[in-house]
């Protein structure tokens, strides 16, 4: 005959203090495929790059804990759509993290802002390549000619600012994902969904 077997089940304040560990690996380990918040933090970074002049735009990204990891983006970028003042205003609403990583897209947006000035008709397409997700998986095609249509060379100059935003994308993502796994985020989340524990903090 089959017997019931009562189980106690625990909110997670009630776990003693390794159990508690316990609980929160599980958390981090459920929530890991989970790209929502990737998401935003993607979008709020498309924003300051339409600011840049930068169009058309897809990012990848692989992280946070293999050699390869980082990020990238491919598209369009036109000379005439930089607007550093556009940049400023929104900067303070999209950009996660402390003043040193507001600082690096601002000090970015103001090269591009003088590239753009100079060359104001130059334009770049930027294809990822490759298997990775790394600022170097990708290849520009930059157009940058005076008025008499002489090409010149600030391309790589160009290369090299758009590379370092790619390493700001993958730096917002890093930033979040370290947030989000946090102790006190963890503990928020689980409090939040009410997840039910046994006493050793195993998910019921």
């Amino acid at each position: 005959m089959p017997r019931a077997h009562t189980i106690q089940l625990y909110q997670f304040d009630e776990l003693s203090d390794a159990a508690k560990e316990k609980a929160r690996a599980w958390y981090r380990h459920a929530s890991d495929g989970d790209s929502f918040e990737a998401d935003c933090v993607i979008d709020d970074a498309k924003a300051i790059l339409h600011t840049l002049g930068f169009c058309n735009l897809k990012v990848y990204y692989s992280g946070f804990w293999s050699q390869g990891d980082g990020a990238c983006f491919e598209g369009n970028w036109h000379a005439s759509d930089v607007d550093y003042s556009a940049l400023v205003a929104i900067i303070g609403e999209h950009t996660p993290g402390t003043e040193d990583h507001n600082s690096t897209v601002r000090g970015i947006g103001m090269e591009l802002g003088t590239l753009a000035k100079l060359w104001p008709e130059a334009s770049a397409s930027i294809k990822h390549r490759g298997r990775y997700y790394h600022e170097q998986s990708t290849e520009f095609d930059c157009d940058f000619s005076n008025e008499d249509g002489y090409h010149v060379e600030p391309g790589e100059a160009f290369t090299e600012l758009a590379r370092n935003l790619m390493r700001w994308v993958y730096s917002s993502l890093e930033k979040d994902y370290e947030w989000r796994n946090e102790d006190e985020q963890v503990d928020e989340n689980i409090r939040a969904n009410e997840y039910e524990f046994t006493e050793d903090g195993k998910r019921a």
